[in-house]
């Protein structure tokens, strides 16, 4: 069981605006990193509230931007099934996914990975939400109650300074073109004046 939290903000236009004018591939980069960041107190936090009997559950939370994305699969395997070619399926996967809609730009988790059993992977969810015979012992919802604010001041600190730095190699870059290193340098001055 996955619980999603959605942060709505409010200030982060012009940064929001800077990453906009960097190629998508370096944005998404660019917004990861300083969400990794911001989610390593969360993590922390939960790993220390977490019950250590074994120690395996504590030891498991982590922070990561691997996440499970079904969408575009079918679309993959039907153009492999009709003999198209690798990049052909992944053409058709990559359009899948960007006409679905309610697709985040960046996603970060921070919690317990994977369980390698059904068993593991049903202890955790009893620890945090409790069961018939077992009351609830929480952990990620308390770090996230305790280190929210903490994490969007990172975000708030980090984010800019994380632009003007990606911003910076494209500007160095040999293989960029002219437009992504002007759109670049757009980029910087719409940070450092914000």
């Amino acid at each position: 069981m996955k619980t999603t939290a959605v942060i709505t903000t409010h200030g982060f236009s012009d940064l929001d605006k800077a990453l906009g004018l960097l190629p998508k591939s370096a944005a998404k980069a660019t917004l990861r990193r300083v969400l990794v960041k911001a989610g390593q107190p969360i993590a922390d936090r939960a790993q220390s509230l977490a019950p250590r009997d074994t120690g395996e559950l504590s030891d498991s939370i982590k922070v990561s931007t691997k996440v499970k994305n079904d969408i575009g699969k079918a679309e993959y395997a039907a153009v492999m099934r009709a003999g198209g070619t690798k990049a052909e399926a992944g053409a058709a996967m990559r359009a899948a996914r960007s006409a679905s809609p309610g697709q985040s730009f960046a996603v970060v988790l921070v919690g317990p990975e994977d369980a390698k059993t059904k068993k593991d992977a049903i202890k955790r969810i009893v620890q945090e939400f409790g069961s018939v015979t077992q009351q609830p012992n929480p952990y990620m919802r308390p770090a996230w109650d305790e280190r929210k604010r903490e994490a969007l001041e990172i975000i708030k600190s980090e984010l800019g300074a994380e632009i003007v730095k990606t911003a910076r190699r494209i500007g160095k870059s040999k293989s960029r073109s002219t437009q992504d290193k002007a759109l670049a340098a757009q980029a910087i001055s719409i940070v450092e004046r914000g």
